[in-house]
Protein backbone atom coordinates (compact mmCIF):
# COMPACT_ATOMS: atom_id res chain seq x y z
CA UNK A 1 0.00 0.00 0.00
CA UNK A 2 1.20 3.61 -0.61
CA UNK A 3 0.66 5.84 1.93
CA UNK A 4 0.32 10.04 1.32
CA UNK A 5 2.24 12.01 2.65
CA UNK A 6 1.63 15.56 3.54
CA UNK A 7 3.82 18.10 2.15
CA UNK A 8 6.62 20.03 4.24
CA UNK A 9 5.92 23.14 2.79
CA UNK A 10 2.53 24.01 2.48
CA UNK A 11 1.51 27.06 3.22
CA UNK A 12 -0.64 27.46 6.67
CA UNK A 13 -3.51 29.20 6.75
CA UNK A 14 -2.88 31.75 10.38
CA UNK A 15 -6.36 31.73 12.24
CA UNK A 16 -5.98 35.28 13.38
CA UNK A 17 -6.14 36.58 9.70
CA UNK A 18 -9.08 38.19 8.51
CA UNK A 19 -10.85 37.84 5.20
CA UNK A 20 -10.77 41.17 3.26
CA UNK A 21 -14.32 40.86 2.81
CA UNK A 22 -14.45 41.48 6.50
CA UNK A 23 -12.34 44.10 6.44
CA UNK A 24 -14.83 47.45 7.23
CA UNK A 25 -13.86 50.69 5.19
CA UNK A 26 -14.11 54.48 6.74
CA UNK A 27 -12.55 57.14 5.91
CA UNK A 28 -9.84 59.02 7.23
CA UNK A 29 -10.36 61.50 10.40
CA UNK A 30 -9.72 64.83 8.89
CA UNK A 31 -10.81 67.10 11.98
CA UNK A 32 -7.39 67.73 12.71
CA UNK A 33 -5.50 67.41 15.94
CA UNK A 34 -7.03 66.14 18.82
CA UNK A 35 -4.34 67.75 21.34
CA UNK A 36 -1.91 70.85 21.63
CA UNK A 37 0.16 71.07 18.91
CA UNK A 38 3.73 71.99 19.25
CA UNK A 39 3.12 75.60 18.41
CA UNK A 40 0.63 76.28 21.09
CA UNK A 41 2.99 74.26 23.66
CA UNK A 42 5.78 76.63 22.51
CA UNK A 43 3.57 80.10 22.87
CA UNK A 44 2.29 78.43 26.02
CA UNK A 45 6.01 77.81 27.83
CA UNK A 46 7.12 81.46 26.37
CA UNK A 47 3.80 82.80 28.50
CA UNK A 48 4.83 81.15 31.30
CA UNK A 49 8.40 82.55 30.89
CA UNK A 50 7.75 85.53 30.81
CA UNK A 51 5.03 85.93 33.99
CA UNK A 52 8.12 84.03 35.39
CA UNK A 53 6.33 80.59 36.22
CA UNK A 54 7.97 76.93 35.76
CA UNK A 55 7.17 75.08 33.00
CA UNK A 56 7.54 71.05 33.48
CA UNK A 57 6.28 68.10 31.32
CA UNK A 58 2.81 68.57 33.32
CA UNK A 59 2.17 71.70 30.77
CA UNK A 60 1.70 69.35 27.65
CA UNK A 61 -1.97 68.90 29.13
CA UNK A 62 -2.11 72.34 29.56
CA UNK A 63 -1.01 72.63 32.72
CA UNK A 64 1.76 74.24 35.01
CA UNK A 65 4.42 72.79 37.76
CA UNK A 66 2.35 72.20 41.05
CA UNK A 67 3.90 74.29 44.30
CA UNK A 68 5.03 70.75 45.88
CA UNK A 69 7.41 70.36 42.54
CA UNK A 70 8.82 73.76 43.22
CA UNK A 71 9.39 73.37 46.48
CA UNK A 72 10.99 70.02 45.42
CA UNK A 73 13.30 72.39 43.42
CA UNK A 74 14.33 74.75 45.90
CA UNK A 75 15.14 72.05 48.06
CA UNK A 76 17.34 70.51 45.24
CA UNK A 77 18.80 73.53 44.52
CA UNK A 78 19.58 74.53 48.34
CA UNK A 79 21.65 71.24 48.18
CA UNK A 80 23.07 72.16 45.12
CA UNK A 81 24.34 75.85 46.15
CA UNK A 82 25.38 75.05 49.18
CA UNK A 83 27.01 70.92 49.29
CA UNK A 84 29.33 71.67 52.06
CA UNK A 85 26.59 73.45 54.24
CA UNK A 86 26.49 77.01 56.28
CA UNK A 87 29.68 75.66 58.72
CA UNK A 88 31.38 74.38 55.72
CA UNK A 89 31.44 77.52 54.33
CA UNK A 90 32.13 79.78 57.30
CA UNK A 91 35.49 77.18 57.85
CA UNK A 92 35.98 78.04 54.26
CA UNK A 93 35.65 81.36 53.71
CA UNK A 94 37.42 82.22 57.45
CA UNK A 95 40.35 79.92 56.27
CA UNK A 96 41.13 82.03 52.98
CA UNK A 97 40.85 85.22 55.10
CA UNK A 98 43.26 84.31 57.61
CA UNK A 99 45.48 83.57 54.81
CA UNK A 100 45.03 87.13 53.21
CA UNK A 101 45.28 88.43 56.82
CA UNK A 102 48.26 87.04 57.38
CA UNK A 103 49.58 87.97 54.06
CA UNK A 104 49.01 91.80 54.78
CA UNK A 105 50.88 91.71 57.77
CA UNK A 106 53.99 90.07 56.10
CA UNK A 107 53.99 93.57 53.47
CA UNK A 108 53.34 95.96 55.99
CA UNK A 109 55.97 94.67 58.11
CA UNK A 110 57.80 94.56 54.88
CA UNK A 111 56.97 97.78 53.77
CA UNK A 112 58.04 99.57 56.47
CA UNK A 113 61.48 97.85 56.37
CA UNK A 114 60.86 96.08 59.74
CA UNK A 115 62.32 93.03 60.85
CA UNK A 116 59.58 90.26 60.17
CA UNK A 117 58.30 88.57 63.37
CA UNK A 118 56.45 85.42 62.26
CA UNK A 119 55.80 84.17 65.65
CA UNK A 120 53.57 87.81 66.36
CA UNK A 121 52.22 87.18 62.85
CA UNK A 122 50.91 83.79 63.51
CA UNK A 123 49.70 84.79 67.05
CA UNK A 124 47.74 88.12 65.71
CA UNK A 125 45.97 85.90 62.44
CA UNK A 126 45.37 83.12 65.41
CA UNK A 127 43.12 86.07 67.65
CA UNK A 128 41.90 87.05 64.49
CA UNK A 129 40.28 83.38 63.27
CA UNK A 130 37.51 82.99 65.53
CA UNK A 131 36.21 86.52 65.74
CA UNK A 132 36.11 86.22 61.62
CA UNK A 133 34.47 82.39 61.98
CA UNK A 134 31.79 83.73 63.78
CA UNK A 135 30.87 87.26 61.54
CA UNK A 136 31.08 84.24 58.37
CA UNK A 137 28.36 82.16 59.73
CA UNK A 138 26.39 84.74 60.77
CA UNK A 139 26.75 86.99 58.42
CA UNK A 140 27.10 85.02 55.03
CA UNK A 141 24.37 84.93 52.78
CA UNK A 142 23.70 82.09 50.92
CA UNK A 143 23.86 82.55 46.98
CA UNK A 144 20.00 82.74 46.66
CA UNK A 145 19.13 85.18 49.51
CA UNK A 146 21.53 88.28 49.00
CA UNK A 147 18.74 90.71 49.49
CA UNK A 148 19.02 94.24 49.48
CA UNK A 149 19.54 95.17 52.79
CA UNK A 150 22.47 92.57 53.45
CA UNK A 151 24.27 94.40 50.45
CA UNK A 152 23.64 97.81 52.16
CA UNK A 153 25.13 96.50 55.33
CA UNK A 154 28.11 95.24 53.19
CA UNK A 155 28.41 97.84 51.09
CA UNK A 156 28.61 99.94 54.39
CA UNK A 157 31.12 98.44 56.11
CA UNK A 158 33.38 98.01 52.76
CA UNK A 159 33.08 101.90 52.94
CA UNK A 160 33.87 102.65 56.43
CA UNK A 161 36.72 99.90 56.36
CA UNK A 162 38.05 101.23 53.20
CA UNK A 163 38.05 104.68 53.77
CA UNK A 164 39.75 104.40 57.33
CA UNK A 165 42.43 101.94 55.73
CA UNK A 166 43.55 104.53 53.41
CA UNK A 167 42.96 107.48 56.07
CA UNK A 168 45.27 105.95 58.63
CA UNK A 169 47.59 105.17 55.84
CA UNK A 170 48.12 108.56 54.75
CA UNK A 171 48.07 110.06 58.47
CA UNK A 172 49.05 108.05 61.05
CA UNK A 173 52.53 106.32 61.79
CA UNK A 174 53.89 103.26 60.66
CA UNK A 175 53.32 101.32 63.99
CA UNK A 176 49.37 102.30 63.69
CA UNK A 177 49.34 101.51 60.21
CA UNK A 178 51.16 98.09 60.96
CA UNK A 179 48.88 97.18 63.79
CA UNK A 180 45.24 98.52 61.74
CA UNK A 181 46.04 97.77 57.72
CA UNK A 182 45.63 94.05 58.28
CA UNK A 183 42.43 93.57 59.78
CA UNK A 184 40.91 96.91 58.00
CA UNK A 185 42.15 95.35 54.39
CA UNK A 186 40.61 91.72 55.31
CA UNK A 187 37.37 93.18 56.30
CA UNK A 188 37.33 95.23 53.46
CA UNK A 189 38.44 92.60 50.75
CA UNK A 190 35.61 90.00 52.26
CA UNK A 191 33.04 93.05 52.30
CA UNK A 192 33.40 93.60 48.76
CA UNK A 193 33.43 89.65 47.68
CA UNK A 194 30.08 89.12 49.84
CA UNK A 195 28.21 92.21 47.39
CA UNK A 196 27.30 91.49 44.06
CA UNK A 197 28.80 93.29 41.11
CA UNK A 198 27.15 96.72 41.39
CA UNK A 199 27.26 97.07 44.78
CA UNK A 200 30.58 96.18 44.79
CA UNK A 201 31.84 98.64 41.76
CA UNK A 202 29.78 101.38 43.97
CA UNK A 203 32.05 101.08 46.82
CA UNK A 204 35.33 100.74 44.80
CA UNK A 205 33.97 103.92 43.05
CA UNK A 206 33.71 105.30 46.77
CA UNK A 207 36.85 104.68 48.09
CA UNK A 208 38.44 105.87 44.85
CA UNK A 209 36.16 109.46 44.99
CA UNK A 210 37.60 109.45 48.72
CA UNK A 211 40.98 109.43 47.69
CA UNK A 212 40.50 111.91 44.77
CA UNK A 213 38.74 114.37 46.96
CA UNK A 214 41.17 114.15 49.97
CA UNK A 215 44.02 114.30 48.30
CA UNK A 216 45.70 111.25 49.36
CA UNK A 217 48.00 108.45 47.95
CA UNK A 218 47.07 105.13 47.94
CA UNK A 219 50.81 104.15 46.48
Amino acid sequence: MTSKTTPIHRKQQNPQTAPQSEIKLAQPDRSGPKGKTLFELAEERQALSNKGKSFSKAAANGTTRSKDDDIHKTRLTEEVDEPIGPLGQAVFFTSTLAMLHFTLDVLVQHQYKQEIEWGTIVRRTGMVVPIMLFLVYYLHPPERTKQTLTQIFFFCVANIAGCYLIYAANTQGYYAVMKRAPPLGTLWVWSVIEMKLPFAVGSLLVAGLYVYYGEYEII
